[in-house]
């Protein structure tokens, strides 16, 4: 009897354990079910959406399907209790993927779609930053070689070719010849100005003249106007003219009123008559000049040589330059150098008039000279025949380096 009693109590346990097991699985199929069912609910909205308005539009089956599930749950909690203590099963979790929080799902994308993060605004603005910082560099190089171009520029030597013409007030510039040549070379760095003059009658080859071996200087300016006339000057100076001034009467008076007039120390006594009056003046005496009286003094020939008329034409040209270069006559400079780009034909750039200006505003040492020569007829014809030696002395003081020295 103990026997069956024992046998039926381990066939009891033995149930127990096989119903234990089966009671697991279908925990675990349910388990899978429900994760299944939960994806299922994350992915398709629509579907269950759909099973949803489905199933209520079923009362019947939802009372069913709700009676079965209350029938089900009672039972796994009875079978639940009848199992012993001395043998636990763990339960294991369940893992359901449930779909993120509101503010799990906020706190994952930016709060305001259209307006980025802060961090994304600066490694946006980063490339920005740079491409600024590289434009701004090639900016300042490219200043720094225009300023390093324009002081090379400014500081070398420059030459220029003052023509002036003796065409009368109101009379025309084509076939007038010219009264004087003055070429001017300017140093800045050492500062010196060469100072040539070049009698009107010079003898020399003409480039517009090729049919002849020589002419009157002054005659180049008639025939072939200011090209042949600077081709000239270099021709026979053995320099390059990179600026010149065609000046006439009418425009010379105007310049000096332009700036408002020119103090000039006369250097020689005689009395000549201008336009409007006969001036007087007296050697060592300084004068406060308009464009009359300087033109006056300027254009005086018959008490001494030609060489003095260009010494005074210089006088003036050079206290035309010191009255710009002057404080009081930096305000000018615009206007005077319409004036003379549109009446006086001047070819010269801002760089070469910086070059001049800083060569007058550091007193400089002028260096005066003049095509030295001797009397000479040629076929009966008078001209001034310029001695070698003069004019390779010349030569050799126009050919100087930025530094002032003999190249």
């Amino acid at each position: 009897m103990k026997d069956d009693q024992r046998l039926s109590r381990v066939e009891r346990r033995k149930r127990e354990l096989e119903q234990q097991e089966l009671e697991a699985s279908r925990l675990n199929h349910e388990q899978s079910t429900d994760e299944l069912q939960n994806i299922n609910e994350v992915s398709e909205p629509n579907r269950h959406q759909e099973r949803t308005t489905s199933q209520s539009e079923h009362p019947f089956l939802n009372e069913k399907s709700s009676e079965a599930s209350k029938s089900t749950e009672g039972t796994s909690k009875n079978r639940r209790k009848r199992m012993p203590r001395m043998l636990s099963f763990s339960k294991p979790k369940r893992k359901t993927s449930r779909p993120k929080s509101n503010h799990a799902a906020q706190q994952s994308r930016p709060s305001n779609p259209s307006k980025p993060s802060k961090r994304e605004v600066e490694q946006s603005a980063k490339p920005t930053n740079k491409r600024k910082r590289k434009w701004k560099g090639k900016v300042a190089l490219l200043l720094i070689l225009m300023l390093l171009v324009g002081g090379y520029v400014a500081t070398s030597p420059f030459t220029f070719l003052i023509m002036g013409s003796d065409a009368r007030v109101g009379g025309s510039l084509s076939g007038s010849r010219t009264d004087s040549l003055q070429l001017m070379e300017f140093v800045p760095r050492s500062r010196t100005v060469q100072n040539v003059s070049i009698p009107r009658d010079t003898y020399t080859a003409i480039p517009c003249e090729p049919d002849r071996d020589g002419d009157k200087i002054t005659h180049a300016f008639a025939y072939g106007g200011a090209t042949c006339t600077v081709g000239a000057v270099e021709g026979l100076t053995d320099a390059s003219v990179d600026g010149q001034v065609v000046i006439t009467f009418e425009s010379f008076m105007e310049l000096i009123d332009l700036i408002g007039g020119v103090n000039v120390t006369a250097t020689h006594s005689f009395s000549e008559k201008g336009f409007n009056q006969t001036y007087e003046y007296t050697e060592g005496v300084s004068y406060a000049m308009d464009g009359d009286m300087a033109l006056a003094y300027a254009r005086h020939r018959k008490s001494d040589t030609d060489g003095a008329r260009s010494n005074r034409q210089t006088e003036v040209m050079t206290a035309v330059a010191e009255k710009l270069a002057s404080p009081s006559g930096w305000t000018k400079i615009p206007a005077t150098y319409r004036f003379m780009k549109e009446e006086m034909g001047l070819e010269m750039n801002v760089l070469q008039m910086a070059s001049v200006g800083l060569t007058m505003i550091s007193n400089p040492d002028v260096n005066k000279m003049q095509v030295e020569g001797q009397d000479a007829y040629i076929n009966n014809v008078y001209y001034y025949e310029p001695l070698e030696e003069s004019v390779q002395s010349i030569r050799d003081a126009l050919d100087l380096s930025m530094w002032g020295t003999v190249r």
